[in-house]
C-alpha cells in the first residue's frame, strides 16, 4: 500500500531544465499512437508535441527524458504544480480511509471540510451570506448552472457577455463565447445573448487607450441599458471574467468592475464572475474581483479549486437560491478525491502565503517580460495580474492594421511558442488571432525558475523575430545632430524635447501616485535588487520615453512613498508642490552656486533667503549663512568654524595654513548623550577624533542636564583639557527633545565656548506659536537648519547660519579661476566647504511666496497637537505601551499584547520589518530604556486621527499573525 506513490521517485533532479542545443520534438511512438487513435479534435498536442512520462512541481519530463518548465500547468488547474507531496498524500489518505470515490450530493466529512475551506477562502463579506452548489466536473457545467439560476431568478431570458469571453464549450457557454472561429460551424446555440465591449487598451473598440477606453466601455453599457431604443432587452445576468484568459489575458480595471457592479445593482441584473481560470490566487488575490472591493451575485469556480482533480462549484448569495430539489444535478458532483485535494490545496495556499508569492513573483515575471520587450520589436504589450500574464505579439516591422493598431502576428506567435518549447519552456497562446503568449504557472514557481522562463523566452524571440533594430549600438561619430536630442537648447523649439520629457515624467508619476495604496509595494527586497541589477547600462540604450516608463514601473512603484499615511518612520516629509516645482527650475537651469558668473540670479536668491532666515532666528545684523546638503554638513561646518576660531583665540594658530596645533589632542566638544551622531562624525573628519566628543547625561525627557554639563566642563578644565564647543539640540532624533538653549548659551558664555545649535529637526518651530521653546537659539554662534525636514522641502536642502559672518574667514580660499580677490560680485564658495552646490534656496523662496510662513507655522502647531492625541490613543490601548511622552512629533511605543516581557523585543523587531516588506507601514525602530521601541515620526499635516486608528489596527493584526506563527 505504501508504494502507491513513490514521492522520492517523482522528484526530478534539477530545479530548471538544462538544455543543450534544442530538444527533439519529432513525434515518438506515443505521439504517433495518439494521432492514430484519438480524434482530430485534440488541440494541445498539435502545439505542444510531447508525451509526458513523469512530472514534479513545475517540471515535466517527456518520454525522451527531456525536461520542460511548465508555465501552462493544466491550463491553470495545477496551482500546486505536479505531484505536490501533500496533495499526493491527501489522495493516499483518502483511498486508505475507506470512503467512496464519489457520493452524488450526499455529504461526508471530506465534503464538509472542503466546503469550510472554500468559505474561509472567500472574502468575509461574500461568504457570510453565501451558498455553495456542486456541479459536474467541468467549469462549463458551473457556468451552465449559473445561466439557469439567473434566468429562473429574474424571469428574464437574455444574457450579456463580453467581447473576448470564454466560458466553456457547451451549448450555453459557447453561445457566450467571443471567439467566432470556434463556433463558426455551430448552429442552434443558446439564443438571446448580447455582447458588450471589454476593456482592451491596445485594441480598444472606441479607439481610446488605457483608462479612457474602459470608461467609455462602462458608458456604453450604462447608456444601452437606459436606452429604450437600444434593441437590447434587460438581461437576466451579465457574466464577466475579471481577467479574460483565453481572450488574451485582459485584466478588467478595478474601477471598471466597481462601476459594473453599481450598474447591475441599479438595474436588478445579476452579476456573475467567472473565475474558473483567474481564481484561487493566480492574480495575487484569492479571487481577482477582490482588488475592486466588491462581491458578485454568483461566482463560478473550477480548475484549481479541486487541487488538480475535476471539480466545479457555483457560489452565490442565498437571496438567489431559487433552486428546487434536483433542478440541476450531476453524477460526478460528489468527487471525494477532488474534495480532499481541493481542501489540501487551499490549506497550503493559505499556510504558505502563496497568494502573496503570486503577487510578488508575478511582478518579477512582468518586469522581466517588459525588459524583453525593450530588446525586441515583436511585443506590442505585456499585461495581466499576478502570475496570470500575457505577451501580445505583433509584426516586428511595426506594421499597423486598418485601425492604426499593431498588426497581430499569429504565425510568429506560434513560432515563438515552438522555439520556447524546443528550449524547455511550455507556454500557451491565445487572444485575438492567437497572437498572445500566455503564462499560467503554478503558484509554487520559484524565482530561479522564472529566470529560466524569461531567459528561454528571450532566446526564443531573438531566434524567431530578431533583436530590436534600435538595440544595435551605433558607432560613435562626430555627427552632433544625433547628440542634440539629449539636451535642452536655447532659442525657438530648443526646449520642445524638454517639455515632452517633463510632461511624460509627470504623467508616469501621476499614475504611480494614483495607483499607490501602500507605503511600499511589498516586492521582496532581494527581488527588487535583482531587477535593478539586471538593468544593462552598457548596450541597451533606449528612447527616453521608454526609460521614463521603465523608471516609473520598476523604481518609482517600488520606492518608499513618503506621501502615504502609513509612511511614518523617519524625518522625511511629504514635499510641498512649490518645492517640487522649484526642482524643475533647479535641474533645468543647472546652476552651480560657487561663483556669481555661474549662477547670477541664483546667488542673490540664496543670499536673500539666508538673510530672511537669519532674521527669523534673530541672530543679529552681522549674521550670515550658506546653504548645505543638510544637517550633517551644517553641523560639520559649525564645529569646523568653532575649532579654527578656538585655535586662533588660544594661540594665534591658523589651522588653514599650519594644520592642527600640538594641543589638538586636548580639544573637547560637549554635547548630550542624545545628540545626533554627526557630532562624533564631525570630530573625526576634523582630525580631533571621536574621543574629543564628551557626552553629558540627559534628563528622562531626553534634554541635557545643565548641572551635569557644568560639572563636566569644570572637570575637563581641571584635567588640563580644552573644551571649546558646546552643541545644543533642538529636536533629538528619537525623542524630539529640545535642550534648554537659554541655559546652554549661558554656560557657553561663562566658559568661552562656541555655542552650536543642531536645529535640523526642531528648528522649524521658529515659525510656529511654539517658537518660545527655541528661546536661546538667537544667542548661538552657529545654527543648523534642515529645510527638507519640517519646512517640507525636497531632499536635499539645509543651511548653516553664523552669528558673526566674519568667522567665515576660516573657510575662505581664493582661486584665480573661480573667486578672485578683486571680484566685485559675491561668490558663495567663499563661505562653503563645497565648491559645486545646488540652487536649493529657490525651493525655500518659492515656498514662502506660495505657502507662506504663517501657514507653515500652523502646520507645525497641528502636528504637535496631533502627536499628543496619537500618544494618548496609544496610551489607552491594551495592545500598546507608550514609552515616552512626546516632545515634538515623535511617538515612541511598543506592542505588548499579552506577551511575556522576554518575548516583546523580538516581536517588535519582527513587527517593524514585516510591516515594511509587506507594504503595511513604514515605521521606525529605536531603543528606549533598553527596550526595543517602534517609532512614529508624524510629519504629514494632511493626516487625520482616523488614519492613525487604522494604522494601529493594522499593526495589531500583523502582530497577532506574528504571535500565532
Amino acid at each position: 500500500m505504501s508504494n502507491v506513490f513513490d514521492l522520492d521517485e517523482l522528484k526530478l533532479g534539477s530545479n530548471v531544465p538544462v538544455v543543450q542545443g534544442v530538444y527533439d520534438l519529432t513525434p515518438d511512438e506515443l505521439l504517433l499512437s495518439q494521432e492514430h487513435y484519438e480524434s482530430e479534435v485534440r488541440s494541445y498536442p498539435r502545439r505542444l508535441p510531447l508525451a509526458i512520462a513523469r512530472a514534479s512541481g513545475v517540471l515535466v519530463e517527456d518520454s525522451r527524458g527531456q525536461l520542460f518548465l511548465d508555465c501552462l500547468a493544466g491550463a491553470g488547474t495545477l496551482a500546486m504544480g505536479y505531484n505536490h507531496p501533500e496533495i499526493n498524500q491527501a489522495i493516499i489518505d483518502q483511498l486508505h480511509a475507506g470512503l467512496p470515490y464519489q457520493t452524488l450530493d450526499i455529504t461526508t466529512p471530506v465534503k464538509d471540510k472542503f466546503i469550510k475551506e472554500v468559505m474561509n477562502f472567500l472574502p468575509a463579506e461574500f461568504a457570510k451570506n453565501a451558498r455553495i452548489q456542486f456541479c459536474g466536473p467541468s467549469g462549463a457545467d458551473a457556468v451552465e448552472a449559473a445561466i439557469k439560476l439567473a434566468k429562473q431568478t429574474t424571469g428574464r431570458n437574455t444574457m450579456a457577455a463580453f467581447h473576448g469571453a470564454y466560458h466553456g464549450m457547451t451549448n450555453g457557454t459557447m453561445a457566450m463565447m467571443g471567439n467566432l472561429n470556434t463556433k463558426a460551424r455551430r448552429t442552434g446555440l443558446m439564443a438571446d445573448v448580447q455582447f458588450l465591449p471589454f476593456p482592451y487598451s491596445l485594441r480598444c473598440p472606441f479607439g481610446l487607450h488605457g483608462e479612457e477606453g474602459a470608461k467609455q466601455s462602462i458608458r456604453y453599457i450604462e447608456r444601452m441599458l437606459n436606452d429604450d431604443e437600444s434593441g437590447v432587452q434587460k438581461p437576466a445576468a451579465i457574466i464577466v471574467e475579471p481577467v479574460q484568459g483565453e481572450g488574451g489575458v485582459l485584466p478588467a480595471p478595478a474601477f471598471w468592475l466597481r462601476e459594473l457592479r453599481r450598474i447591475t445593482k441599479e438595474h436588478g441584473i445579476l452579476l456573475i464572475f467567472d473565475e474558473i481560470q483567474c481564481g484561487i490566487g493566480k492574480t495575487g488575490f484569492n479571487f481577482a474581483f477582490e482588488e475592486a472591493g466588491i462581491t458578485p451575485d454568483v461566482l463560478c469556480l473550477s480548475k484549481a479549486v479541486g487541487g488538480g482533480l475535476p471539480m466545479s462549484l457555483l457560489i452565490f448569495d442565498k437571496e438567489f437560491d431559487t433552486w428546487r430539489p434536483g433542478e440541476h444535478t450531476g453524477t460526478f458532483r460528489g468527487n471525494q478525491l477532488a474534495m480532499a485535494t481541493g481542501a489540501k490545496a487551499l490549506e497550503i495556499i493559505r499556510r504558505d502565503n502563496l497568494v502573496e508569492h503570486a503577487r510578488k513573483a508575478g511582478q518579477y515575471l512582468r518586469e522581466g517580460l517588459e525588459r524583453i520587450a525593450q530588446k525586441v520589436d515583436c511585443i506590442a504589450e505585456v499585461r495581466g495580474k499576478g502570475l496570470m500574464l500575457g505577451v501580445e505579439i505583433c509584426q516586428p516591422d511595426g506594421a499597423k492594421n486598418k485601425f492604426g493598431e499593431p498588426e497581430a502576428a499569429p504565425a510568429l506567435t506560434m513560432a515563438i511558442q515552438r522555439a520556447a518549447l524546443e528550449r524547455g519552456l511550455i507556454i500557451e497562446k491565445g487572444g485575438r488571432q492567437g497572437s498572445v503568449l500566455r503564462f499560467l504557472p503554478p503558484l509554487i514557481i520559484s524565482y530561479e525558475q522564472l529566470d529560466f522562463a524569461l531567459a528561454t523566452l528571450e532566446q526564443a524571440m531573438l531566434v524567431t523575430a530578431g533583436p530590436a533594430k534600435e538595440q544595435a549600438v551605433p558607432a560613435v561619430t562626430a555627427d552632433t545632430s544625433d547628440w542634440r536630442e539629449h539636451f535642452i537648447h536655447t532659442g525657438k523649439g530648443g526646449a520642445d524635447s524638454f517639455e515632452t520629457a517633463l510632461n511624460h515624467t509627470t504623467r508616469v508619476m501621476k499614475s504611480v501616485f494614483e495607483n499607490t495604496d501602500t507605503p511600499y509595494s511589498g516586492l521582496d527586497p532581494q527581488v527588487l535588487k535583482t531587477l535593478i541589477n539586471n538593468i544593462d547600462l552598457d548596450t541597451q540604450q533606449m528612447p527616453l520615453d521608454r526609460v521614463i516608463e521603465q523608471t516609473g514601473e520598476l523604481i518609482a512603484k517600488n520606492s518608499i512613498m513618503v506621501q502615504h499615511p502609513r509612511c511614518i518612520a523617519h524625518l522625511h516629509t511629504p514635499p510641498l508642490l512649490s518645492s517640487v516645482a522649484a526642482e524643475a527650475f533647479i535641474a533645468a537651469l543647472n546652476q552651480s552656486m560657487d561663483s556669481w558668473d555661474q549662477s547670477s540670479a541664483a546667488t542673490f536668491v540664496e543670499q536673500k533667503v539666508v538673510d530672511w532666515v537669519c532674521e527669523q532666528y534673530q541672530l543679529g545684523e552681522h549674521a550670515d549663512g550658506v546653504f548645505t546638503s543638510g544637517g550633517t554638513q551644517s553641523n560639520l561646518m559649525g564645529l569646523l568654524l568653532a575649532r579654527d576660531k578656538a585655535a586662533e583665540a588660544m594661540s594665534g594658530h591658523n589651522i588653514q595654513k599650519q594644520g592642527l596645533p600640538e594641543y589638538a589632542g586636548k580639544m573637547r566638544i560637549l554635547c548630550s548623550k542624545k545628540s545626533h551622531f554627526t557630532v562624533q562624525k564631525s570630530a573625526s573628519l576634523m582630525g580631533l577624533g571621536e574621543h574629543s566628543v564628551v557626552t553629558v547625561d540627559t534628563n528622562p525627557n531626553g534634554t541635557i542636564k545643565l548641572a551635569s554639563l557644568i560639572e563636566t566642563v569644570e572637570a575637563l578644565k581641571a584635567e588640563g583639557l580644552l573644551p571649546f564647543a558646546l552643541v545644543g539640540t533642538a529636536g533629538t532624533t528619537d525623542h524630539g527633545a529640545i535642550d534648554d538653549l537659554d541655559g546652554l548659551a549661558e554656560v557657553a558664555q561663562q566658559h568661552n565656548l562656541w555655542f552650536h545649535v543642531d536645529g535640523a529637526y526642531g528648528g522649524a518651530l521658529i515659525l510656529s506659536r511654539h517658537k518660545t521653546r527655541l528661546q536661546g537659539i538667537e544667542k548661538a554662534d552657529s545654527v543648523s537648519v534642515d529645510f527638507h525636514k519640517l519646512f517640507f522641502q525636497t531632499i536635499s536642502c539645509g543651511a548653516v547660519l553664523i552669528k558673526d559672518k566674519a568667522n567665515f574667514k576660516f573657510l575662505l580660499h581664493h582661486a584665480d579661476y573661480l573667486n578672485r580677490e578683486d571680484d566685485l560680485l559675491p561668490n558663495l564658495v567663499d563661505k562653503s566647504i563645497a565648491t559645486t552646490k545646488r540652487f536649493d534656496a529657490l525651493k525655500v523662496l518659492m515656498t514662502m511666496q506660495s505657502v507662506g510662513p504663517q501657514a507653515l507655522g500652523a502646520m507645525y502647531d497641528h502636528l504637535l497637537n496631533q502627536t499628543q492625541q496619537v500618544a494618548d490613543m496609544i496610551n489607552q490601548s491594551s495592545d500598546f505601551e507608550l514609552l515616552a511622552d512626546p516632545a515634538l512629533s515623535t511617538v515612541l511605543f511598543r506592542y505588548v499584547g499579552s506577551n511575556e516581557e522576554a518575548a516583546i523585543d523580538a516581536i517588535n523587531k519582527k513587527l517593524r520589518f514585516d510591516a515594511l516588506v509587506k507594504g503595511i507601514a513604514v515605521m521606525g525602530e529605536t531603543v528606549v530604556d533598553g527596550k526595543i521601541a517602534l517609532k512614529f515620526t508624524i510629519l504629514n499635516p494632511c493626516l487625520a486621527l482616523s488614519d492613525f486608528e487604522s494604522l494601529l489596527q493594522a499593526i495589531s493584526q500583523l502582530a497577532a499573525q506574528i504571535e500565532r506563527a
